[in-house]
This record gives C-alpha cells, structure tokens and sequence, in this order.
C-alpha cells in the first residue's frame, strides 16, 4: 500500500495499518508518526497553527491491522495551541503524540540555525541498497545515500553519519508528516559502530519544525546529519538536523533509542 493512501485513511478515526511497512514486528516508526500528525492536521480547523514541535512515545508495537485513532486539544490559546493524539489496537495505546502548534509573532531577536555542510551531491553517495528477507520491510519505499564512510556496520570507532533521503516513488505531499517519516527512515546514530545487525528500536522521537514543509518548493532529496549526546546500558540519545535541497534548515529531530547488543 502506498504511503499517501496511508495517510489519506489516517484522517479518519479507524483505519487499516497495511502489511508491508514493517522493522520487525513493529510497523515502521516514521509510518507511526505521520499517520498521527495527519489524523491530527486533518481534525484542526483549517486556519490552525504551525506544527513547532511533537513528542512521541512508542508505547507498544503497532501491528498490521485496525488502528483507532483520536484527537484532544488539550489547550487552545491565543497564540499556541496544544494537542494529544493516540493510536489504540485492541483498546490498548500503541502510540501518542503531543504536539505544539504555534502561530508566528513579531520579535526582535533572531537566531539563524545552521545551514548545511557541505556534502558530495546524492549521486555520488552510497545508496542503501533493499535487500528482501534481510533489509526491514519498509526501506523498499525510500531512498537513502549515506555521503561518508561511517556507513552501517562498518565497525567504525565513531559514531554518526550524514547522507540525504527521499522516497523512492515520489510522494504527492510535501509537508510535516511526510517529513517526519523521512527523517525516521535513518537507523539509530551507533549502527556504524557495529560489525554485524542487531535489533534496535526507538523508544521516544522530537521533532521540531523551523519551518512548515508544505510552503517549500518542492524537494528532491533532504539533507540529513544525525550526532550522538551519549551512549549507555543499551540506551543512546540522538539528535539530527534536517535541510532541503537548496541548504536551508527545516527541522531538528531527537531520539532516545535502544540497541539490543
């Protein structure tokens, strides 16, 4: 199933989570998140606020099937606007989100976040390649370029990467939910350190939007650098800057992830 028919179902309150999507048991964080930002931009008025931020928890697998979702504005002021949405399988939350919205304001202070190092253009990049039984299922849908050495399973003495994603079949939208399961297509910021896979999840997922996706021209791949805070008793905690095309930053993404090695 494609990924915008996937979300086009998500604006509803049930829909089916397709086979074919997944990491493991689970079905692909990234599908995860964007399925609740839809359902959640869906279920707003149409004059609503800039997606600033969201917090999503993995609170159980989410498995191919029906899928519950709901939206509760927890608050609505002037200015920010603040939402929970949840998915629920079997009445049990398998995933809820809190997410921030905010309009634009006038200000006198202004920090530019950084724009994009310079990087080899996708091209010249090495292409992860889809490799059926052995690669998670939902990588047949993008594309990755990994534009160092420190690729998977290389046994670097480092962690970290850079490189650029986009789908392998153009999507027909361009905005928050598409970018959010963009960004999460990348494994955690360790797998260079490894010599051989080993199953890792993400435990909890920011993001924060500079920017509204939707309002940019359209993007042919994203830029992505992800760094390492620390690494500890199986626990690691990540944080990754996200461009488009033309160097110009557009969202930051944070995960606490596990690695069962």
């Amino acid at each position: 199933m494609k990924f915008d028919s996937i979300i086009k179902a998500a604006e509803g309150p049930r829909m089916q989570v397709p086979e074919g999507w997944g990491q493991g048991r689970a079905t692909f964080g990234g599908l995860v998140g964007a399925i609740l930002i839809r359902h959640m931009q869906a279920n707003m008025d149409a004059d609503a606020a800039l997606l600033r931020s969201f917090s999503l928890s993995f609170v159980a697998p989410m498995v191919p099937g029906p899928l519950d979702l709901d939206m509760v504005t927890l608050r609505a002021g002037k200015s920010v606007t603040q939402v929970q949405v949840s998915g629920r399988q079997d009445g049990q939350v398998v995933a809820t989100m809190l997410a921030s919205l905010g309009h634009g304001r006038e200000s006198q202070l202004r920090v530019p976040a950084p724009r994009a190092p310079a990087c080899k253009p996708p091209s010249e990049c090495f292409k992860v390649p889809f490799l059926e039984g052995k690669s998670p299922d939902f990588l047949r849908y993008f594309n990755l370029f990994y534009a160092g050495g420190n690729i998977p399973f290389s046994g670097s003495k480092e962690p970290d990467f850079q490189g650029y994603m986009c789908f392998s079949e153009a999507s027909d939208n361009q905005d928050a939910a598409t970018l959010a399961c963009l960004a999460d297509t990348w494994p955690s910021s360790v797998i260079p350190m490894l010599s051989r896979p080993a199953p890792m999840s993400s435990l909890t997922w920011t993001m924060e939007y500079l920017v509204d996706p939707a309002t940019l021209p359209p993007v042919d791949c994203w830029q992505y650098d992800v760094r390492t805070d620390a690494f500890a008793d199986g626990y690691g905690q990540s944080q990754a800057t996200i461009w488009d095309d033309r160097g110009n930053p557009v969202a930051f993404s944070r995960q606490t992830f596990v690695v069962f090695t």
